[in-house]
């Protein structure tokens, strides 16, 4: 919680998103609830189209309730999980993917720096939420399941033929024309995915290794550039800067719902999951109010109208034209599942050796 009355300077931490929301147009608006209540409850995530959607449609809430939700944002999970560990008591909410939770697991298993979620507190999400994504395991007792993301393919209709595998990205067409995740342990799943490899069994036997390690190694020499965040590729796919990424499909989606001749695939051969949970800091002393938030975005109204402002779909129960057509997919099935603390008990390894690829 954020009191006014402190003197604190009360835009530290905020994205230039959420400052510029503070601006003229919005200043009055804002502090009135500042000063209504005193509270503001901040939310950490990594910003881009999922943010966007979320000031527009949190608004409501923020209204009914008197509480300013401010937003900051992080480009991936080892930079959010490093920002929480350096100010736990800073933030309220965090948004993490698999890979985060595994790293609060493994390397931060002794900081507690997430709440155990009381599922009695959002009875939403426990009668809305499709059982199968409510039984994602990677989130433990420490979340609950927000939108569906997986890595899969994107890329530009006009100049390539259809992608169905990730070997259809080693053409000598596209080479320079692609641009992957800089991320090791993705390229590390989904090159698992791309040889039918277990991840785990990769990490075990050293020739399996060297074979995942060889397949990021092929791919690289159709790479252009790697990137960072997902305005990167939804960039490049734009401006055609690049013509294949191993991306995101909502911020696909997002591309072609602005008229960007794009479309998205997830492989034959499957690719990671990249699916977020919401979670709750421990030392927030928002919790009640945190709890309160959470449970109105599982309301089927909100959680709807915000699947049609960030194309992520969030699986509810029963059937809904917002759902439809999406270029996410609501199997579970499709998507590669591991034990990603495995990964981050070797991430020093994988890291190292995608970074000798890559220069």
């Amino acid at each position: 919680m954020r009191d006014v009355s402190t003197g604190e300077n009360p835009t530290r931490g905020m994205s230039r998103r959420s400052y510029l929301q503070l601006g003229a147009g919005a200043s009055a608006v804002a502090l009135a609830g500042c000063l209504g209540s005193g509270e503001t409850l901040t939310y950490l995530n990594r910003g881009g189209a999922i943010q966007d959607a979320e000031i527009e449609v949190l608004q409501e809430w923020e209204d009914e309730n008197d509480i300013q939700i401010e937003f900051d944002e992080q480009p991936d999970d080892t930079d959010m999980m490093e920002q929480m560990s350096t100010d736990p008591g800073g933030y309220d909410i965090v948004t993490l993917s698999p890979y985060g939770y595994a790293l609060d697991s493994v390397q931060y298993a002794d900081e507690d720096l997430l709440l155990d979620i009381d599922y009695d507190e959002v009875p939403n999400y426990t009668e809305n939420i499709q059982e199968e994504w409510q039984d994602q395991e990677f989130f433990g007792d420490k979340g609950l399941f927000y939108h569906v993301s997986a890595q899969g393919i994107g890329y530009n209709t006009d100049e390539v033929d259809e992608i169905t595998s990730w070997d259809d990205i080693k053409d000598p067409d596209l080479e320079g024309e692609v641009t992957l995740f800089s991320s090791g342990p993705t390229r590390f799943g989904n090159s698992c995915a791309a040889l039918g490899i277990d991840v785990a069994d990769a990490l075990e036997d050293d020739d399996l290794y060297d074979e995942v390690m060889d397949e990021i190694e092929e791919m690289d020499q159709y790479v252009y550039q790697y990137w960072d965040s997902g305005q990167d590729f939804m960039g490049d796919l734009s401006e055609e800067e690049a013509y294949v990424a191993d991306a995101w499909g909502g911020r696909v989606e997002t591309l072609a719902e602005d008229g960007d001749p794009v479309d998205y695939v997830i492989p034959e051969e499957g690719c990671i999951s990249w699916s977020v949970a919401f979670s709750i800091l421990e030392e927030s002393d928002m919790h009640e109010e945190a709890y309160d938030l959470l449970n109105w975005i599982y309301e089927e109204e909100t959680a709807l109208e915000m699947v049609e402002h960030h194309y992520y779909p969030i699986p509810l129960e029963g059937d809904h034209d917002e759902l439809e057509g999406r270029f996410e997919s609501l199997d579970a099935d499709d998507v590669l599942t591991f034990d990603w603390e495995l990964v981050v008990e070797n991430i020093e390894r994988i890291e190292q050796d995608f970074a000798n690829i890559t220069g």
